[in-house]
């Protein structure tokens, strides 16, 4: 896997416990703690991986990232289940979509690299394995840039559609009053 590819994972993964851990404060306490560990989790573990270079527990970070995939949709069927959608509605649509695709993504290609991994070992004994030359500087930065633009890009809206976003003072910056002293 590449350098590149491994930075938009960390990237993807930093967003989701980004997102994960702004849904928190507009839950109940037991998802609020669930999903406070989860996004600390997620965003240690880009960080981890942004400063190791590598992928770290790929098998935990795999698992990790259906957690709370899963777990948002036992909300859904809960919430569906009991005739409930206020259950449903402390978990907002939008931010949990994206950090879901995050965490989808993550899984995917974890699932990929480990049947790679798998397929090489078997074919290990036929075939030499070539030496892999490192990217160019310019080329790595300009993938740096666009998976972390990318993954902004999507993060930002879902964080101002949480509870954090739509309660924070300086998200309505067009509605300020701004008195008129000229009478």
């Amino acid at each position: 896997m590449s350098q590149v590819t491994r930075s938009w994972l960390a990237f993807a993964t930093m967003g989701a416990g980004v997102i994960h851990l702004g849904v928190a404060p507009g839950t109940a306490i037991p998802a609020a703690v669930a999903l406070g560990v989860l996004g600390s989790a997620e965003f240690a573990w880009g960080v981890g991986v942004l400063f190791r270079d590598r992928l770290l527990v790929p098998r935990l970070a795999f698992v990790g990232a259906f957690l709370p995939v899963i777990g948002w949709g036992l909300v859904l069927l809960a919430a569906v289940a009991f005739d409930n959608p206020a259950l449903a509605s402390s978990f907002p649509a939008l931010p949990m979509l994206i950090a879901t695709l995050f965490n989808l993504i993550l899984a995917g290609v974890l699932a990929g690299q480990r049947r790679r991994a798998r397929s090489a070992d078997a074919d290990a004994s036929a075939r030499e394995k070539s030496p892999k030359r490192p990217l160019p500087a310019y080329l790595y930065l300009t993938g740096l840039m666009v998976g972390a633009l990318a993954v902004s890009a999507l993060t930002t809206p879902a964080l101002a559609a949480t509870g954090a976003g739509v309660d924070n003072p300086h998200a309505h910056h067009g509605e300020l009053n701004i008195p008129d002293h000229h009478h």
